[in-house]
């Protein structure tokens, strides 16, 4: 080149060449989505109540807002109609044109006319038939069929919606100490009710020995590997029976480590801006004089309060039958909560309730991202800049626009979107598994008069009514008392008649009301129970963190919470009981050299989802199945992110199950996934269909009719 031949400063490559390279990246992409082996889109079918066990009657399949009779059961004609247009392409029924429940027949507002009471439309319903560009289509990933009626694991599952509801203004940390007094119990505390549940055999293996969901034959009894999975997450390791310091713990790697709360709802950034801490107090962007303990979370130049306000407490919902059917039926009471006056830290159950009936479902990952990033917790050291952990030669490249703030506050909320789609169509198109609230109100039916409404499924309660009375069992006779004392609360926005009924209501008999107490006065949402939006979120975000931030130390071992933000003398377990107004956190006294970063992000998405359950709304296996289906729908889309790079990058994180997954790219049109250090196809297709594989079959769904047509 001459001295005088002007350089050439464009990027390399350009034009042309750069199309063909991006061409080639975004069909890698679909490639990825579509025709990778490794990511097998499998079959699998609800567990078949809808269309074969009960289809007269289904009363485990979700239709709220839907007609029903005086008795809790769909109306059959209605029902059908629900189905056909919630499996109809779109376009085809735009207008989801469908019979709806007639409200209110009895409940009446103190401060509106009935006739400003509405009727609640179902959310979203067919959002699973549309498409997502990025990460796996809402159709390529999956859930095992539910739990079936009559069967150990979901009488397990309602017995403990009902220990929850029980103890929804008990302190967390008074929960682990197991003496707390349940209310209308009649002296009974947190030992007992733990007591009453390991009654059953799921929670405890000396009991006697559980019943399949899923049997391979006439007889067959055997829990096969994905029950067994869900049954052992229950307990400690090395427990076999449930324990105050399991109890209503989450399914992952050090989630029953440490307080109950994770430390991501209570602490804030203190006074830091970009991870740096203001000596002088000048007017900096987040500069402030509160401490981590204070709660309040650096957002830029504003701020987040960890306090919220909690629903008052004692006060719960849907406790008499007029009130449960009209809310069936499709009675929107929401926006008629009632406060308590001042706001505070989560407390106790219903305060972590309160916090997932209105949060954005990513707000508790956004803000848990928000208090890393202040925190200057190191990226991935598979990164490619400075961020990338302190071995990383790169320190001339800081993050900012790539693997920095910026890129994973957008990206964790993207997940988000891509999550509900998915989940939305396990909900509506594929297993519509009726709500807690619903399962609650039939068991009630079959222990009246009008137990012959049930239908075939009449003898399947009563096996569960046997389970859940045998041995001595207390737990429904709590839930009818306290359910007693609720309907003796007077309501200040809304009250239900009681008297002058209709003859055909059936005749709950003194001491057997075993509606499940709601938190919210409107009860569930307006969607299927299975999967969980928030689960399927919060395993998705958090999946997020773990792969963006560094869990492990250099010598691979997981990063101890306190090493990671504040240090030990911050850190916080519960309000302080020396506050009157529970507005202050004090430091957590307990073992803490097993509470880590991960476990700590692993527990805020055990928290959220269950907190779903504590308020009535959903199952512990909605959130088991949902929270690892958010997991690979993260993982999918960080395959495809890999397409993005240019460069070597890598992310290594581990899974809710405890595999250690390895992402990376050398910068080309190759991403390579790894679990356990095993990198072939067949490990990554077992990891991606573990939880699913076993329940495969594409004939199972198929009406009942239809098959006898084929026979």
């Amino acid at each position: 080149m001459s001295a005088n031949t002007p350089q050439d400063y464009r990027p390399d490559p350009i034009g042309d060449d750069r199309v063909t390279e991006a061409e080639a990246r975004r069909a890698k992409a679909n490639d990825l989505a579509f025709r990778d082996h490794r990511r097998a889109r499998l079959a699998i079918p609800s567990n078949q109540e809808e269309n074969h066990f009960y289809h007269d009657v289904r009363p485990t399949s979700f239709h709220k807002g839907l007609p029903h009779s005086d008795t809790g059961i769909v109306m059959k004609a209605a029902y059908e109609a629900f189905v056909e247009a919630l499996s109809r392409p779109v376009g085809q029924n735009y207008e989801f044109n469908v019979p709806k429940g007639t409200t209110p027949l009895y409940t009446n507002t103190n401060t509106h006319s009935p006739k400003d009471l509405k009727w609640r439309p179902w959310e979203s319903p067919l959002a699973g038939h549309y498409h997502s560009l990025e990460g796996p289509d809402p159709d390529s990933v999956a859930m095992a069929p539910a739990p079936r009626l009559g069967r150990s694991e979901l009488c397990a599952e309602l017995a403990e919606v009902y220990a929850m509801a029980l103890v929804r203004d008990v302190p967390f940390a008074d929960l682990a100490k197991g003496s707390t007094a349940l209310p209308a119990a009649g002296g009974a505390t947190v030992n007992d009710l733990i007591g009453e549940l390991n009654k059953l055999s799921w929670f405890k293996t000396t009991t006697h020995e559980p019943v399949t969901s899923y049997p391979e034959g006439p007889g067959d009894k055997t829990l096969n590997k994905h029950e067994n999975r869900r049954r052992s997450a229950r307990w400690q390791e090395g427990e076999v029976e449930l324990t105050p310091e399991s109890l209503f713990r989450g399914s992952a790697p050090e989630v029953k480590n440490g307080p109950y709360l994770s430390q991501f709802l209570l602490i804030g950034t203190g006074g830091k801006s970009s991870g740096t801490q203001h000596k002088d107090k000048t007017s900096a962007p987040g500069d402030t004089s509160y401490e981590p303990t204070d709660g309040v979370i650096t957002f830029g130049a504003q701020a987040i309060d960890q306090r919220l306000s909690p629903h008052k407490k004692g006060v719960d919902y849907m406790t008499n039958w007029a009130a449960w059917l009209d809310v069936q039926n499709g009675l929107d009471l929401k926006g008629f909560d009632l406060w308590e006056e001042k706001r505070r830290f989560i407390t106790t159950p219903r305060d972590l309730a309160t916090y997932v009936h209105f949060d954005q479902l990513y707000q508790a990952y956004f803000n848990a991202c928000l208090i890393l990033l202040e925190n200057g917790v190191p990226a991935d050291r598979g990164f490619p800049n400075k961020t990338g952990g302190p071995s990383n030669p790169h320190d001339t490249r800081g993050a900012f626009a790539t693997f920095g703030g910026p890129h994973i506050l957008s990206l964790m909320t993207e997940v988000a979107s891509r999550a509900l789609k998915a989940v939305r169509r396990q909900k509506f198109q594929v297993h519509r598994r009726g709500r807690p609230e619903q399962l609650a109100a039939m068991l009630t039916l079959a222990d009246s008069d009008k137990a012959n409404h049930l239908g075939n499924a009449e003898a399947d309660f009563m096996s569960m009514l046997t389970e859940l009375t045998g041995n001595d069992g207390k737990l429904l006779g709590w839930i009818s008392a306290y359910n007693e004392a609720q309907n003796g609360l007077k309501r200040r926005h809304f009250d239900v008649r009681t008297s002058g009924l209709p003859a055909s209501f059936p005749k709950i008999p003194k001491g057997r009301n075993y509606l499940l107490p709601m938190a919210f006065p409107e009860g569930s949402p307006m969607h299927a129970a299975y999967g969980a939006g928030h689960a399927t979120v919060a395993g998705a975000c958090v999946t997020m963190l773990k792969a963006f931030f560094e869990m492990d130390d250099a010598y691979g071992k997981p990063v101890k919470y306190r090493d990671a933000l504040h240090g030990i003398e911050l850190f916080v377990s519960r309000p302080a009981k020396s506050s009157p107004e529970l507005s202050v956190l004090e430091p957590w006294t307990g073992d803490s050299e097993d509470v880590t970063l991960e476990g700590e992000l692993n527990k805020l998405a055990a928290n959220i989802s269950i907190a779903r359950n504590m308020a009535g709304v959903h199952f512990y296996t909605d959130y088991f199945d949902s929270l690892r289906m958010g997991e690979r729908i993260a993982v999918g889309i960080l395959q495809e992110q890999m397409l993005n790079y240019t460069e070597k990058v890598c992310m290594t994180f581990r899974s809710f199950d405890g595999d250690r997954l390895e992402i990376s790219t050398s910068g080309g049109t190759s991403v390579d996934i790894c679990i356990n250090g095993d990198c072939s196809e067949h490990a990554v297709k077992d990891w991606w269909t573990k939880h699913v594989r076993e329940f495969e079959d594409t004939s199972l769904d198929v009406p009942a009719p239809m098959l006898a047509a084929a026979e």
